[in-house]
């Protein structure tokens, strides 16, 4: 009885192990569609980047996105600086006006706008060109800021290719028209190997990020003007426009206003007791004047 009780145990377990692993083998295959599905959407915005100087045409506003100078390791970032030199090549060669850096500022130790900062004024960017956004901190952050606290409508994006694409997208949904910039790529093969393994998942997170969870900045603020911008006016609490249709008028209600103002005009033609006097006076002085000229013609 016993070994029968182990015997169909053993044929259950087994069954169970079956369908977890045939469930567990559906839910891969989906998040690998899924994450094949959203490389290639934000894949298709590499039409909208540039990968020469000569064919940018003029913008306002560079918006330059963050990344740390050096690596874990300690080494110089190849990313940052090749975006560096792309900031600075574009601003003179007079294609942007101004270099807006955004980046993740968390915490004391670790600030990307103001290590951009320092390095574009290396460059000789004048410092007055430079506007630095400490709330940064993701790439969406980055561009919903520069829409909705910057104000801008269009933009020049300036990173690496793979950053620009989905950069790019969340402008796209963001109702920000932005283009981007391609600064070059880092020259090791196992580094662009890492971060294409990376961006893999960030664009996965960007994919649900904007259809699903429509994640908003940690910050936003009160509105910044760049270069002489004017800022939004004050928002009135009056609605612009009614938020219910009115009212219309009952028959009873109508009625009662018909009476009411028949009782108006009938108190308005009333005379006060003023007026009345008044009118007395006038007519006893014109009966008097008559009386005085028939005596003087019948004295004549």
């Amino acid at each position: 009885m016993v070994q029968n009780n182990q015997s169909e145990f053993a044929t259950e377990f087994k069954h169970f192990s079956s369908y977890m692993l045939y469930f567990f083998c559906l839910v891969l295959c989906f998040f690998l569609i899924l994450c094949i599905l959203a490389y290639f959407r934000i894949s298709s915005y590499t039409f909208d980047t540039y990968d020469t100087y000569n064919e940018v045409p003029h913008y306002k506003v560079g918006l330059l996105l963050g990344t740390s100078p050096y690596t874990v390791d300690g080494n110089e970032n190849e990313y940052f600086t090749n975006r560096i030199q792309a900031a600075v090549t574009l601003f003179k060669k007079k294609k942007i006006d101004y270099i807006l850096v955004s980046g993740d500022n968390r915490h004391y130790s670790y600030n990307e706008p103001q290590q951009m900062t320092r390095a574009l004024l290396k460059q000789g960017i004048p410092k007055n060109r430079i506007i630095s956004d400490y709330a940064g901190f993701s790439t969406l952050d980055s561009i919903i800021r520069a829409r909705k606290v910057f104000l801008l409508d269009e933009v020049l994006i300036i990173s690496q290719r793979f950053h620009n694409e989905r950069a790019i997208f969340i402008a796209d949904h963001q109702g920000l028209k932005a283009k981007g910039f391609n600064a070059s790529d880092h020259d090791s093969d196992i580094a662009r190997f890492k971060v294409g393994i990376r961006e893999i998942f960030a664009r996965l997170k960007c994919i649900l990020d904007i259809y699903v969870l429509n994640t908003q900045p940690v910050f936003l603020g009160d509105p910044i003007s760049i270069g002489g911008a004017s800022l939004p006016k004050t928002i009135s609490n009056k609605p612009k426009y009614p938020t219910s249709m009115p009212k219309q008028i009952s028959a009873s209600v109508e009625g009662l206003a018909q009476q009411n103002l028949e009782k108006l005009k009938k108190i308005a033609k009333q005379p006060t007791d003023a007026a009345i006097i008044l009118v007395q006076e006038n007519k006893a002085k014109k009966r008097m004047y008559e009386r005085i000229n028939k005596e003087n013609e019948d004295n004549d």
